[in-house]
């Protein structure tokens, strides 16, 4: 009850702060609101290229990516919801401003906003795919009071455009956020052009060997577990590291990636063949160097898919997370690997060089039927008003 307080009484000072800018001009501007901004990244790279055009980039806490990188002089950066007033005040400026406005997750402030008329406001979801429940589909969000729903509804009604890469994911968007199908455009996921890239591809690798040279000339392997609800900000990882080190040789090194969501890893040993890599800001880059990936009920599988790699589905608490969280399947459409419950199957799979390829096409295919290496320019063409460009 307390916390639905503060934030009814943060969204309503958002509200006013927000209808007060809503006096000011609109300009020809895109933001960037992103808690991961994956996809925000490759198209803040082609809009760089437009003459007269701002780009904002509002960040939340877990947002990981270094937007200084785009090529233009003409953006801004903040760092959203902090104790710093100034990238709390203008943020709210930009979003009054703008013509365009992408969000990559659930962004509560939309519950309480109005964009004008002429602003296109896009939900540029942070994964290509979807193994676990969100939105309405979420099993606990039955459970939340009737003022917490209503702001549900109020951020998924505000999204306009949907960008999928597959009509599987528009049908989990659709139920999960209770809109129809005409907010669907079928162009791709942007963050996806990056595996049909060779030269972007051969910089990954070249970068990553140089950050860790450990892992030139060895097989990696990497484990990117999902979020636990119980472990948001730190995680036990259950996968048995002394276990690997023992039964795997000097040919392998281990990579792990948590969510970023989780801060830390509460029972992490430092090892030259073990690295936590949770601050190297591109998955991608991780993915394109890694030769097996260890994951559970992540998004990853569809991005790894485009690599035709082999997968392991580390599954230990599968009973509890389907009551927790849900998920939407247990098949191969969803899960393209060998399921498994402990370390030692594991380690067995990783030593096994089976790969059912058949399995893994049949995967790719189905989430990325239409992320085929142009999604960005793609989304661009749909969204944006050639003179803006």
């Amino acid at each position: 009850m307390i916390k639905e307080v503060g934030i009814s009484i943060y969204l309503f000072l958002f509200k006013i702060l927000f209808t007060l800018f809503k006096l000011f001009p609109m300009r020809n501007k895109t933001v960037f609101l992103s808690s991961f901004g994956d996809n925000a990244f490759f198209i803040a790279k082609e809009l760089s290229k437009a003459e007269q055009h701002q780009i904002i980039f509002i960040n939340q806490a877990k947002c990981k990516i270094d937007f200084t990188a785009v090529a233009t002089d003409d953006k801004k950066i903040y760092s959203f919801e902090t104790s710093n007033i100034t990238d709390t005040f203008f943020p709210i400026y930009h979003l009054a401003t703008s013509k365009y406005v992408f969000v990559d997750n659930y962004a509560g402030v939309l519950s309480v906003i109005k964009f004008r008329k002429e602003v296109k406001c896009i939900q540029l979801w942070h994964a290509a795919g979807a193994i676990k429940k969100f939105g309405w589909s979420d099993p606990e969000t039955s459970a939340r009071s009737e003022r917490a729903k209503l702001r549900f509804q109020q951020v998924y009604d505000r999204f306009q455009y949907i960008p999928v890469g597959s009509q599987q994911m528009a049908d989990i968007f659709s139920e999960s956020f209770h809109v129809d199908q005409s907010h669907f455009i079928y162009t791709g996921v942007p963050q996806t052009d990056f595996y049909f890239d060779p030269d972007a591809k051969e910089k990954a690798c070249t970068t990553l060997m140089d950050l860790y040279p450990v892992i030139a000339g060895k097989k990696v392997v990497l484990y990117a577990p999902t979020f636990r609800k119980n472990s948001l900000h730190s995680m036990k990882v259950q996968l048995d590291v002394k276990e690997i080190l023992d039964k795997l040789d000097d040919q392998h090194v281990l990579l792990i990636r948590l969510h970023p969501s989780i801060k830390e890893a509460t029972n992490f040993t430092e090892h030259p063949r073990v690295l936590l890599v949770n601050d190297y800001p591109h998955l991608s880059d991780l993915l394109i160097v890694s030769d097996i990936l260890i994951t559970d009920y992540s998004s990853i599988p569809v991005e790894f898919s485009l690599l035709g790699k082999k997968m392991i589905f580390f599954t230990y608490d599968l009973v509890d997370y389907g009551k927790t969280q849900g998920i939407w399947a247990e098949n191969s459409l969803y899960f393209p690997g060998p399921i498994v419950k402990t370390t030692s199957e594991v380690i067995e799979h990783i030593l096994d060089p089976e790969i059912d390829l058949e399995k893994i096409d049949q995967f790719r295919n189905h989430w990325n039927t239409y992320s085929t290496g142009q999604s960005t320019c793609q989304l661009l063409t749909v969204i944006y008003d050639p003179k803006d460009l």
